[in-house]
């Protein structure tokens, strides 16, 4: 239990500290755009106000953007993610909603969180990753992570050194300030 409350910590606490590293919002439409920050829709935090919702009541194959008094209305197919001001960053992958962990980062982590669903199914959080911006989001497993790195096998290694099981993949780096599994790709890169 300690460790479920350790991680969870250490995750809210480092999407904290990244989303606070950003004054605009907005959405990108490709993983070209994200990694140029280039926003559409962008507005500046301090100075101007939108509203941007990915999972709109009836609409859900929409995103609907309310941007300098006119609304837009986006098909989520279109949309690579979206950057609040608050600095949080949710990527949409297949029509579902992704919390970017990350974004400053190379293998990108992503976090869902499920509410509960009643007496017998409690709140779940969910993590999952893409290779980079352009890649794929997967299940964050070990299987998965050494098969999305195929070649890298000084990165194998590493994950299997370091971690014991899928569930401990999630952990952060206090002292590098990053995730941990980027840690030792940084580590191990060809």
């Amino acid at each position: 239990m300690k460790h479920i409350i350790l991680v969870s910590f250490t995750a809210v606490f480092f999407t904290a500290t990244v989303c606070a590293q950003t004054n605009s919002s907005g959405i990108f439409r490709t993983a070209k755009d994200f990694l140029n920050n280039k926003l559409e829709y962008g507005i500046q935090c301090d100075s101007q106000s939108q509203k941007i919702n990915t999972d709109p009541l009836f609409k859900r194959k929409l995103v609907m953007v309310k941007h300098e008094g006119k609304t837009y209305k986006l098909d989520k197919d279109s949309v690579y993610a979206v950057r609040y001001c608050s600095g949080v960053v949710e990527r949409l992958y297949q029509r579902k909603v992704y919390l970017m962990v990350n974004p400053e980062e190379s293998i990108l982590i992503y976090k869902v969180y499920i509410p509960s669903m009643g007496k017998n199914q409690p709140a779940q959080t969910r993590w999952y990753f893409s290779r980079d911006a352009n890649s794929p989001i997967q299940s964050l497993t070990i299987s998965n992570l050494t098969g999305a790195f195929p070649d890298n096998h000084a990165f194998h290694d590493a994950i299997i050194a370091e971690f014991k099981a899928d569930s401990e993949l999630n952990k952060y780096d206090m002292v590098h300030k990053m995730m941990r599994i980027n840690r030792l790709y940084l580590n191990t890169k060809m």
